[in-house]
């Protein structure tokens, strides 16, 4: 022991002292076990190049990383080395220390999911006998209050009660099964983010969506480090993982009082849709009926073919009048046009609210004064779907 503070003291005396250095994430390169005494630090033999190589720029411990550290090396010909206090001198290793991987759980290990296709009940009491007091859906998260035998006590939105344990999962298991069962989300965190066809920059662009537009997050798809898959618009996409913000969308417990009064909201809403759905009907019927035939056809030819050449336009007007003259079909051209399923008469009432087109008026006119350009057939349809008389876009026949 005299040896070595001998070494310190010449080292002292002759000012051999390196700069304090900053440590940060090397690792110590002197391998084997270090004889720690106190500060003093010394090398086996076999490491004595080890030892010399380290000039203090560069000095960490093996599986400790020091933030700061004062560093002295005796260049004499010494195997000492020399560590300040706060610096922490673990022996050095092969074996490398794996991060916990259920460290990522630990937020989910006071969660309880009930592991069920619809819902457990929540009763007042640990005791399935007791009263029920609420539902735990399929993908309600619940905050585990305290474990009885083979029973959860539970807190989940405002029902406060007890599950049992056998069919519910917290922890890993927890986040798992919330993974597969509950609705995931990633939000645009830019503007014009790109949604690929594959997970590469160089894949087709199905779609560009805004910031803060939020896309469903493709579970069945390949994982792919560094992109998401998502669903847009019926497609199978990825988008890179740096731009979105990907979260669950979780529930929670209903109390049967909550449960009765959704159901009766439900009902008061669906009746007040019918009768503002009857109402809106009422009032299409009579813009309707106080239309005449003349406005009735202008109407549909607008509806049928409004962007298309004016001779379609009349070949329109031409199928009506043939069928109501055909005996084959209904008499009046109100009845031919609403007859159920041949026209599109969903936006009849808003057409003649507004007033047709001039030049539907018009072809509406020719076609009651005689012009057929489709020399009396009596359908059509989009060109493309069958055989026959082409006008525009549209197949007569």
């Amino acid at each position: 022991m005299s040896k070595y503070r001998e070494n310190l003291s010449g080292l002292s005396a002759n000012k051999k002292i390196l700069n304090k250095r900053t440590v940060q994430g090397a690792t110590l390169t002197l391998a084997l076990s270090c004889l720690i005494v106190g500060a003093y630090i010394t090398a086996p033999a076999e490491d004595k190049k080890a030892a010399a190589e380290v000039k203090g720029d560069s000095v960490a411990t093996a599986g400790v990383t020091s933030a700061v550290a004062d560093i002295t090396v005796n260049v004499g010909g010494s195997d000492l080395i020399y560590a300040s206090a706060d610096v922490t001198v673990v022996a050095a290793t092969t074996d490398q220390v794996e991060p916990n991987e259920d460290d990522q759980y630990d937020e989910w290990n006071d969660k309880v999911l009930a592991d069920v296709n619809e819902f457990l009940y929540i009763h007042a009491e640990p005791d399935e006998n007791s009263e029920s007091i609420g539902k735990l859906r399929a993908g309600d998260i619940a905050t585990l209050v305290e474990p009885f035998d083979g029973w959860y006590e539970i807190q989940s939105g405002n029902a406060h009660g007890y599950v049992s344990a056998e069919y519910c999962v917290t922890g890993k298991e927890a986040y798992i099964l919330a993974m597969d069962v509950c609705n995931t989300y990633a939000s645009a965190g830019v503007g014009g983010l790109r949604v690929r066809s594959e997970a590469s920059e160089d894949a087709k662009i199905l779609k560009v969506v805004p910031k803060g537009a939020k896309l469903t997050v493709n579970k069945d798809a390949e994982e792919v480090d560094g992109w998401v898959a998502v669903t847009t618009e019926g497609k199978s996409g990825y988008v890179k993982a740096d731009y979105v913000q990907v979260d669950m969308v979780t529930g929670e417990a209903i109390t049967f009082e909550e449960e009765a009064a959704a159901k009766a909201a439900a009902e008061e809403a669906a009746a007040k849709a019918k009768e503002e759905a009857a109402a809106a009907a009422a009032q299409d019927q009579a813009v309707i009926a106080s239309a005449d035939e003349l406005t009735v056809m202008a109407a549909i030819i607008q509806i049928e073919s409004g962007n298309e050449p004016y001779e379609g336009q009349v070949a329109v007007g031409a199928v009506i009048m043939n069928r109501v003259h055909s005996g084959a079909f209904p008499s009046s051209i109100s009845d031919v046009v609403f007859a159920r399923g041949q026209f599109a008469t969903s936006r009849m009432s808003a057409v003649i609210a507004k007033g047709p087109k001039a030049s539907c008026y018009q072809a509406a006119q020719d076609a009651l004064s005689g012009a057929d350009p489709t020399g009396g057939l009596t359908h059509f349809r989009r060109a493309g779907s069958r055989e026959g008389l082409i006008i525009g876009n549209q197949v007569f026949y």
